[in-house]
């Protein structure tokens, strides 16, 4: 492992683990005071659709392990740094099984306790699906969580849009199965002279200073990928299936959030729902909406995975970040 970074932040090092064939990329983030012989409560914070680990998860990862946590953040397959073809490729299953192999690669180190995962936006639904699926997963939030099930597909794109894309998908999976030709388009268009998956704002996805500043990010997907985006990916139907207590963080200014309310009205375990302020896409990477969010996982964290750390700071009780930060610069 390459140490990158160390600062009041922690240390962050390079770190990969293998899934089937394929080798993918993180960061594990360790406190500042990390201590290799004791344990240390974990987390997995992963990526939203098509992001990588430079972007959001990182941003968390930075303000988590302040409060002495582990963090994994990782590429999914076919993403950023990590292997796998074809390129930006959306995969359901295929998420879940990279989700499983990085639960799989913290249970090898030894400072490793328990497990939980925390996923914003459609990383939320992937959690859901980790949560519902590997028992090793002690507990899960979600935050501004894009908590989509298919019924939604024809309000949002309307059928004429479903049956075009559905063609476009069937076409890039026969090319690339035949060929090897790899058809791409955009996730996030901002306007409709522009073909995508989704057309809005997406204002992070745009701006030069944020997300598209990353340098191993595109605004790309497989258009094979489609089927999986619209038809397949449903949250929602993992909620009754959840075993372990679960956090939901959202705002009315996050995409769909009723469906949010959905989801969590279907959790049937032990459940948390925390009502923020602020704009879905401004929980990505700007500091005031960050850190609402990031006050409600530590203290739910901290309950449902053993307090198995014993540096100084984890016995002082938990105060917001914006007491911690106020004379801090902001991420962006």
């Amino acid at each position: 492992m390459e140490t990158i970074a160390e600062s009041l932040f922690g240390t962050m090092e390079k770190v990969s683990f293998r899934r089937d064939n394929l080798t993918l990329a993180g960061h594990l983030f360790k406190p500042t005071d990390f201590d290799d012989t004791k344990v240390y409560p974990t987390l997995i914070v992963h990526a939203a659709v098509t992001m990588v680990k430079e972007q959001a998860p990182d941003n968390y990862a930075r303000l988590l392990v302040l409060h002495d946590f582990v963090v994994l953040t990782f590429d999914y397959a076919s993403y950023g740094e990590s292997e796998g073809s074809p390129r930006n490729n959306e995969n359901v299953q295929d998420k879940l099984d990279d989700l499983k192999a990085g639960v799989s690669y913290l249970q090898t180190l030894p400072f490793v306790g328990e497990i939980g995962v925390l996923g914003a936006c459609t990383s939320g639904g992937n959690a859901a699906y980790l949560a519902a699926d590997d028992d090793r997963i002690a507990a899960m939030a979600a935050v501004v969580p894009w908590m989509y099930e298919p019924a939604l597909a024809e309000p949002i794109w309307g059928k004429e849009v479903i049956a075009r894309n559905d063609a476009k998908a069937r076409d890039a999976r026969e090319r690339v199965a035949k060929t090897g030709e790899y058809l791409s388009t955009q996730i996030f268009t901002n306007t409709p002279d522009i073909e995508g998956f989704m057309l809005g704002a997406a204002e992070y996805f745009f701006d030069k200073t944020r997300g598209i500043s990353v340098r191993n990010w595109k605004n790309e997907v497989f258009w094979g990928a489609w089927d999986e985006w619209a038809h397949v990916y449903d949250p929602i139907s993992q909620a009754p299936k959840i075993r372990i207590p679960v956090l939901v963080f959202s705002t009315d200014g996050a995409l769909i959030s009723e469906q949010a309310k959905k989801f969590y009205d279907r959790v049937k375990s032990e459940k948390q729902l925390v009502w923020g302020r602020g704009y879905h896409f401004n929980f990505y990477d700007v500091f005031p909406e960050m850190m609402q969010a990031v006050d409600a996982v530590v203290p739910f964290m901290r309950k449902h995975l053993a307090p198995q750390t014993v540096t100084p700071k984890a016995r002082i009780a938990h105060e917001p970040l914006w007491r911690q930060f106020i004379n801090l610069n902001p991420l962006r």
